[in-house]
């Protein structure tokens, strides 16, 4: 009898201990979670940066200030870990930020996170485009901008419409003039345009007529450039007669693109009209030493966030 009551005093003391050991372990586990709940919100309001931060961003495209870039990638990098849905947008901004810091593996391996995130996300592809462009990787370039031309718009809008990351930009602009929808749509005209140049420039002039066609067939051009560009292909495949056809459709809808002349004059002289030719290499000559320049705007490209 003795020696029972022994072994049961023994496991009454072990149980108690085991009692106070898990209420221990439950009630740190729940002040644990609870701290991390509280944190979350003064981590956010510490990290968060005044609002005109964004703004300046884009209104000074190389004069901006290199700290308020640094707080910017600390505050989204808060937001891609405590709100995962925000994710995409927030790695998205975070690649802009580094781009602009001179910072390219860092921002191309936030966009490539991006896109893992949400791949039906239109800027991280475009600005990835915009990096291996402005680096001479044409091939790279072409990828990314024929990615991006490819995705649907109406998912960005939706994703950027409840987007913290993009009511902070947008409440950031005193004018009211970031607008999601003429954003994307302006961007993938010129992910088109871009990508027709980093065909141009490889040399690819089947792809490249074929993306012409394609950009004339969905109504995108209306300065002449995808006539533009479907003429130099036609040109150096030696279709020359259809190359004067579209070059003559470029010029009337547009009549500032030296480059579009000099194509006109070089495919006159290959079809035997030299006298017409001289006047159409001269004018081109004369619209480029008055830097006249229809392209310009489209191939000296910037990342961007919206």
């Amino acid at each position: 009898m003795h020696i029972a009551l022994k072994y049961l005093k023994i496991i009454l003391n072990r149980s108690i201990i085991f009692y106070l050991l898990c209420s221990f372990l439950i009630w740190h586990w729940l002040d644990y979670h609870a701290l991390v709940n509280n944190a979350i919100p003064q981590t956010m309001s510490r990290l968060t940066p005044p609002i005109d931060y964004f703004d300046d961003f884009i209104s000074k495209q190389n004069n901006y200030d290199r700290f308020k870039l640094m707080d910017c990638i600390y505050y989204h990098k808060a937001v891609a870990k405590y709100f995962p849905f925000q994710k995409a947008e927030s790695l998205g901004m975070m690649g802009f930020c580094y781009e602009r810091l001179g910072q390219k593996q860092l921002a191309i391996d936030a966009y490539k996170q991006s896109i893992a995130s949400n791949p039906d996300y239109f800027w991280p592809y475009y600005d990835l485009g915009v990096i291996f462009y402005n680096q001479n990787q044409y091939s790279k370039a072409a990828e990314y901008f024929q990615n991006a031309a490819e995705e649907d718009p109406v998912k960005t809008i939706v994703l950027l419409s409840r987007s913290k990351v993009y009511n902070d930009v947008r409440l950031s602009d005193g004018t009211g003039s970031y607008n999601v929808i003429q954003s994307i749509k302006e961007g993938q005209k010129q992910a088109m345009i871009l990508m027709m140049e980093s065909l141009n420039k490889l040399g690819l002039y089947d792809q490249l007529l074929a993306v012409a066609i394609n950009g004339i067939k969905q109504g995108t051009d209306d300065e002449g450039i995808f006539y533009y560009y479907a003429a130099v292909a036609a040109y150096y495949q030696k279709y020359y007669p259809q190359s004067l056809r579209f070059l003559q459709i470029s010029l009337q809808a547009n009549a500032n693109n030296p480059d579009a002349y000099l194509y006109m004059g070089m495919g006159l002289k290959m079809v035997g009209q030299e006298g017409p030719a001289q006047l159409f290499i001269q004018r081109a000559s004369l619209m480029n030493k008055q830097g006249i320049s229809t392209l310009k705007k489209y191939l000296n490209p910037q990342v961007r966030f919206f």
